[in-house]
């Protein structure tokens, strides 16, 4: 059964959702909505007229299902002692220092290319 409410209505309706602590889907059922009707009328009528005050959403805050996360990270700096490169060739190994630098690595790989 379909049943029409008045632009009054709606905003009426709106304005209970404040109150309401549940879900958006839990009001819809409980005031037997659809909740993309729900979402339609909400965007026409403009959200601003049934928005409640910032005293009023502080005060429903604890009341929210919703969780409020705030993240944090940390530094962590260790020392790590690197092993040093081992190269196996046709003509025997060949060994860098951990440290030397990626365009050195570059030139001795192709110089033994050649």
């Amino acid at each position: 059964m379909t049943t029409h409410k008045t632009s009054q209505q709606w905003r009426q309706l709106l304005l209970q959702r404040n109150t309401f602590s549940g879900t958006n889907i839990e009001f819809c059922q409980q005031h037997n909505v659809s909740i993309t009707t729900y979402y339609k009328q909400r965007a026409l009528l403009g959200k601003q007229q049934y928005q409640p005050s910032v005293s009023e959403q502080t005060s429903h805050a604890t009341q929210s299902r919703f969780i409020q996360l705030k993240q944090t990270t940390t530094e962590v700096c260790a020392q790590t002692h690197q092993q040093p490169m081992l190269f196996n060739t046709r003509t025997g190994q060949l060994t860098l220092p951990a440290d030397l630098a990626t365009t050195d690595i570059v030139t001795i790989i192709k110089g033994l290319m050649v």
